[in-house]
């Protein structure tokens, strides 16, 4: 199979130049895949093309994405069937990363491979793994029609690249000295290097390179990461829906917010209110929650765990990894609105009973 890194890969979507039929996108930097994927859609989006997306989370997930690439709609007869294989899934030979007990696969296989089989230009078929690696007897199945993405930690000297890549994908030019500072700063954490450039974007500042360079942008969006986390846990029951909406309005992505943000929020609040309805204190939750004892955040999640109650957080917290997982297999469409209406019963009905 043609395996490529994601740099390589992005280069030849920037280049204008056919993409092949099947798309296999893996890697251990998430932020990487998910950018890909969003550069897949972006790259295949077109009038005649309808766009399905699929989440595999067993065997036999794939036999809708048989029927999907067999049958184009009417008036669209190119298919773009993005799969997203979840972790779950994943695993269970020794083929790949994973710990699943060893089941039957010819039938899953057999779907998948008429899938792949039914791929042909101007359809395509997207499969996004979400773990390190993809099982090698997928990449066998891959291996005549189309290619591997390899989304791995960027080398340092990589780094550089992918600041000018963002950059120009937003409209941004910088020099080279900028995509130094940008890869001192951030390092491999290539989210905040492109939530950074996103932040330069929507600036008044006329000059990028010197808003870059002179740390304005690091403080500014220093001070808005994880701060939707850390308000959950705070006696201000509104301050998180305008964290988030000022967090939108910068260019986060509503899936990441979620996924980043308020889902380990709410598991840290989780853990500590059964902790705490068994009558343990603050330095056993701290050693669960992965925090110091001394640290003023375990107070604030002790006593916020303690105001939601234990009830109302496992609804909350049951809903958000259901909308995770709507988010990722596009059944919502308003997502930014959803993640207020995930947080509004338990922070508004907070609001209401301490009044």
């Amino acid at each position: 199979m043609s395996a490529e890194n994601a740099l390589a890969f992005i280069a030849r979507i920037d280049a204008r130049t056919q993409l092949p039929p099947v798309i296999l996108i893996a890697g251990p930097q998430v932020f990487l895949r998910e950018y890909v994927l969003d550069l897949c859609r972006d790259a295949l989006r077109g009038a005649r093309c309808e766009w399905q997306s699929f989440q595999i989370a067993a065997p036999g997930d794939f036999a809708p994405v048989v029927e999907a690439m067999a049958a184009p709609g009417l008036f669209a007869p190119a298919t773009i069937a993005s799969c997203r294989i979840v972790r779950a899934r994943s695993g269970g030979d020794d083929e790949g990363d994973g710990a699943e007990p060893r089941t039957p696969r010819a039938a899953d296989d057999s779907a998948l491979a008429r899938a792949i089989e039914l791929a042909r230009n101007p359809s395509h078929l997207i499969l996004l793994y979400e773990r390190d690696s993809a099982p090698a007897r997928v990449q066998r199945l891959v291996d005549k029609a189309g290619v591997s993405v390899v989304c791995s930690k960027p080398f340092d000297s990589q780094l550089p690249q992918f600041a000018n890549l963002f950059a120009r994908r937003l409209g941004v030019k910088i020099s080279y000295a900028a995509a130094e500072t940008l890869s001192e700063r951030y390092g491999s954490n290539l989210a905040a290097m492109h939530n950074a450039l996103v932040l330069a974007a929507l600036t008044p500042h006329q000059n990028v390179d010197d808003f870059l360079r002179s740390g304005a942008g690091r403080s500014d969006l220093g001070a808005e990461l994880f701060q939707i986390s850390e308000s959950l846990s705070a006696d201000l029951p509104l301050m998180p829906f305008a964290m988030i909406d000022r967090a939108i309005a910068i260019g986060r992505d509503p899936t990441e917010l979620l996924s980043v943000e308020i889902i380990p929020s709410l598991r840290r609040l989780l853990l500590a209110a059964a902790l705490s309805a068994q009558g343990q204190g603050p330095a056993e939750i701290a050693m669960e929650i992965g925090m110091s004892p001394r640290s003023p955040r375990v107070t604030a999640t002790t006593n916020a765990a303690r105001r939601y109650g234990l009830q109302r957080l496992t609804r909350t917290y049951r809903e958000a990894i259901e909308l995770d997982a709507s988010f990722k297999n596009g059944t919502v469409k308003e997502r930014e609105q959803a993640l207020s209406a995930l947080l509004a019963p338990l922070l508004l009905q907070e609001r209401g009973r301490t009044n």
